[in-house]
Order: structure tokens, then C-alpha cells, then sequence
């Protein structure tokens, strides 16, 4: 079986990890990556995590790695039998990183980062050098699951004398791998389509960390970190990972009147009108909510801000568990005058932008608009 995980390799750097990290790896699974430097240059290898189950010479499951041109290997690597340094300095261009497992039942699996002497990361840069295109840090990319409790340089591992507080930045992602790209996208403060630059830093954890759905990724529901991850947008204020609802910005908008192209007035059972109009849209409504007309097409729900506001996202959910209804999915159009509307499509999009919706009645989700919308209305 396929024990490959997340896998981002470029010719100066890279990231790789077993298959669910930094859930439990897999049964009886192998996986081979082969690491390919520009001739003349060398491997660094940060070891971020090596969690397979301990066994007698990590016979259930291993890492190796062999380095063909030296003739050499390093490991067999397993809980028991780790490596001896969090960073291996090869003399090779090319590694094959081996990873096996047998029958096991626990262990996080391996999470493995790499650059080459050309491009080593911090430490070794020549002054002014920038770090670069394409390192996805190791232990950073686990942090909306949540953040891990030790964060370090941003290259899979901690800085001995360094002080807390600081990582490197900026950091530049593909978002097709990158689990950390995916986590700067749930923060709002890179668009999916995208990708762009990041900067981290480090604040203390909290107790608890809710699960939350923002703009179409799924945070996980977790217990105490001691460490926090903070993104931040080039030149902008901070988010915190999987927290925040709106990028840029904590406040919510007062809507100045609610307008929709019908609503629904519902009898019950019970033969009691019940209407479910515009003005019962806020978040946070008691009761019931707005709903469209049954049957009517082309549905739309309109906030007039009252004035010319920056509009950086936007929270939607169901009524409550009473009433199984919400909205799946759904496309934004903007005004300033309430007569000339524009469709929301996203940075350099050639399409209206369709936004992930709610899968239930009761849970929020987020949506940020990058970039923002200014405008008066909002459909």
C-alpha cells in the first residue's frame, strides 16, 4: 500500500511526511521519495518528527535513508532508535528516503524537511540572501490540528538561544500540498486560488481549540497547546490559525436595513402564520430566520451598510436545530449605489467566485473576500 503523505519537492527544498500525519500512520504500507539536488551542491535534511511505534532495530516500522553517491546509509530510524541530531548534513545531491510500516498501533508516522548547501535555511544563508521559493516548513504544517508545542525555525526544527516569539518570514507555498498554506487559507489571509506569501509568528496557546469551517477548510477540535501560531499577511496585522472569523478585521458590520427578493410565509401546523423575512437575517437571530419564497429561483438576500464600508468576509449559518434549513453554497454581488451590482470574483477570477456554504443548521461558517469588497450593498 502507499504510505505517502503530504510531499512538496523542489530543487532546493522540500517537505514530506508518511500518509495521515500527523494522525497514525498506516498498516503495511512503504513509501520511496528520492531527493535530487542541482549537481555540486549538497542535502540538509531537519528531521521534524520521527513518532513510528518501537520495535527490536525498528523492525515494525522504520525510516532509512541511503546516500548512493557516499555509499552510505542513516537509520534504520523508529521511537526507540531516533536520530542522533534534529538536522543531518549529507555529501550528496541525491538521498532516497525509505519509509515501511508492519502491524503497529501508534505513532504519528514521519515528518521530514530538506534544503541543500546552495539554499541551507537559517544558519547557513550567506547574509542577505533570501530563503528560498518553495520551503514549506515541516513543524509549522500541522497547525490547524492543532498548532504543534514546538514550533521552531520554520525549517523542522527549534533554534537553540533564540527567544520565543519569532519565525521566519516571508515563507512563499504552493497551496496544491502545502498543509500550512491551507492553514494561512482558513485564516483568511491568502485566497485559495492564489497562494502568496506568509509570515509566522509564536504566542503562547489556549485551553481549547473549537473546530471551526472557514472558507472551505476544516479545522479540527483540539486540547491544550502551549504554543500558538499567528499568521500574518505581508505588511498586514495578525490572524490566529483557525481562529479568527474575518481577515483584517474583528468587527462586525451594523447593516442599516435588510432587503430580499421574497420571502416566506409559512402556516404551521398548528395554523399559525409564521413570516420569515429579510430583517431576520443578522447572525444571531433567535427563532427562526429569512427564507425565500419555496420554489423561487435566482433567490437573493441584500445588506444595505447604510455607507461605503470594506467588506472583508463574511460569517453565515442555518437557524438553529429547530429548523433544518441553510444555504449550501452561494455567489456574493456588490454595490455602491444600489442600482450598478458586480460579482464577486475573487483575485484575477474569470468567473463569479461560488463560496462553500453551511452543511448544517447551526454551525457557522467563514468566508473572506480577498480582496475586500468596498461597497454599500451586499447581495
Amino acid at each position: 500500500g502507499d504510505g505517502c503523505g503530504h510531499t512538496l519537492l523542489t530543487p532546493h527544498s522540500g517537505t514530506l511526511s508518511s500518509k495521515n500525519y500527523p494522525g497514525t500512520y498506516p498498516n503495511h504500507t512503504a513509501c520511496r521519495w528520492r531527493l535530487r539536488a542541482p549537481p555540486g551542491t549538497s542535502l540538509l535534511l531537519a528531521f521534524g518528527d520521527v513518532d513510528l511505534e518501537p520495535s527490536e532495530r525498528c523492525a515494525s516500522s522504520s525510516l532509512l535513508l541511503a546516500d548512493p553517491q557516499a555509499g552510505t546509509a542513516y537509520g534504520p530510524y523508529c521511537r526507540n532508535a531516533g536520530p542522533a541530531a534534529p538536522l543531518l548534513v549529507t555529501n550528496s545531491s541525491t538521498v532516497t528516503v525509505l519509509f515501511n510500516s508492519t502491524s503497529h498501533r501508534s505513532g504519528r508516522g514521519l515528518l521530514l524537511s530538506y534544503a541543500t548547501s546552495q539554499h541551507p535555511g537559517r544558519g547557513g544563508r550567506p547574509p542577505g540572501m533570501p530563503r528560498p521559493p518553495g520551503l514549506c516548513p515541516a513543524r509549522v504544517a500541522t497547525a490547524c490540528h492543532p498548532p504543534p508545542a514546538d514550533a521552531g525555525d520554520g525549517f523542522g526544527h527549534g533554534v537553540p538561544g533564540r527567544p520565543p516569539g519569532g519565525l521566519p518570514s516571508p515563507l512563499p507555498c504552493s497551496l496544491q500540498t502545502s498543509v500550512l498554506c491551507k492553514a494561512a487559507v482558513h485564516a483568511g489571509v491568502i485566497a485559495d486560488e492564489l497562494g502568496g506569501q506568509v509570515t509566522l509568528s509564536r504566542e503562547k496557546g489556549i485551553t481549547l481549540y473549537e473546530s471551526a469551517f472557514a472558507n472551505g477548510l476544516h479545522s479540527k477540535r483540539g486540547s491544550l497547546s502551549e504554543k500558538r501560531l499567528i499568521f500574518h499577511k505581508a505588511g498586514g496585522p495578525g490572524l490566529s490559525a483557525c481562529r479568527l472569523p474575518l481577515p483584517a478585521c474583528g468587527d462586525a458590520l451594523e447593516v442599516a436595513a435588510f432587503n430580499a427578493s421574497s420571502w416566506w410565509h409559512e402556516v404551521d401546523a398548528l395554523g399559525q402564520d409564521r413570516a420569515w423575512v429579510a430583517e431576520r437575517a443578522a447572525l444571531g437571530t433567535t427563532g427562526h430566520s429569512w427564507a425565500a419564497e419555496p420554489g423561487s429561483e435566482a433567490a437573493w438576500l441584500e445588506l444595505d451598510l447604510g455607507t461605503r464600508r470594506n467588506v472583508t468576509g463574511i460569517i453565515t449559518k442555518g437557524p438553529s436545530k429547530q429548523y433544518d434549513y441553510y444555504v449550501t453554497s452561494y455567489r456574493v454581488s456588490s454595490s455602491r449605489d444600489g442600482k450598478n451590482w458586480r460579482p464577486y470574483r475573487g483575485s484575477g477570477g474569470q468567473e463569479d467566485k461560488v463560496f462553500e456554504g453551511n452543511a448544517d443548521s447551526h454551525s457557522e461558517v467563514s468566508n473572506a473576500f480577498i480582496p475586500p469588497i468596498v461597497a454599500r450593498y451586499v447581495r
